[in-house]
């Protein structure tokens, strides 16, 4: 699940906008083979095998695959973070910027086998837009920086293959 736009409505949170920004799905997709998409519902998945909230990405077997992982943007992330670093698995997490996290300096932050993008800012201006499961368009986009995080825990390391030169 993918929020950026949360609601409350009596007592309870509620993430309305949550899926990947095509123009973000269409360059990596064009780059990885991805095999899964670990943070997905029934109605966003981006692949055809895809893990929801009902059957957890972080209650399944990660080895041997090419993971897709935009989790939710809350307090959850290091755990996504951490099964992916203790997984034999290439990982593709899209995340907020937060340089300042634990979990960054503690798994990403210059480590030899994590590739880290840093994203630019919408054309916009107004942020990357994350639409609903519905499919609807927020006024605004996301307006803290993105990146793009390669964590490589197969043998080869970042020697990855992808779908470039094909």
């Amino acid at each position: 699940m993918k929020p950026v736009n949360i609601n409350v409505s009596k007592g309870k949170l509620k993430m309305k906008w949550i899926r990947t920004p095509t123009i973000i799905w269409n360059e990596l997709s064009k780059e990885f083979n991805f095999t899964i998409d670990a943070c997905a519902s029934n109605k966003n998945h981006l692949l055809p095998k895809y893990w929801t909230k009902e059957n957890s990405a972080l209650d399944q077997n990660w080895d041997g695959e090419v993971v897709y992982c935009h989790p939710m943007y809350d307090i959850y992330i290091p755990k996504f973070v951490k099964k992916a670093i203790n997984s034999k698995c290439l990982t593709v997490f899209l995340l907020p910027s937060s340089t300042n996290a634990g979990y960054f300096h503690d798994y990403f932050y210059k480590k030899d086998n994590v590739e880290i993008r840093f994203l630019k800012r919408h054309h916009t201006g107004t942020g990357h837009k994350f639409f609903s499961d519905n499919n609807e368009e927020p006024k605004c986009g996301y307006l803290r920086p993105l990146m793009v995080v390669v964590v490589d825990n197969r043998k080869t390391g970042l020697g990855y293959k992808t779908n470039k030169g094909k």
